[in-house]
């Protein structure tokens, strides 16, 4: 629970993208397999949509 709080939160989902929350934000990032930012959500069910809208 601490590094949710902190904002550490980092989720492996399919195709390689990863979600992470930033730091002291309420902000959800979806990276792509080489690290580079995709796109910023407010809602970490968003950035889930995202990464499988992508996948498909």
């Amino acid at each position: 629970m601490a590094n949710a709080q902190q904002g550490a939160t980092r989720a492996a989902e399919p195709a390689g993208y990863t979600i992470r929350k930033r730091k002291n934000s309420r902000w959800w990032e979806v990276l792509d397999p080489s690290g580079e930012l995709v796109c910023l959500t407010v809602y970490r069910r968003g950035a889930k949509e995202v990464v499988r809208r992508l996948a498909a």
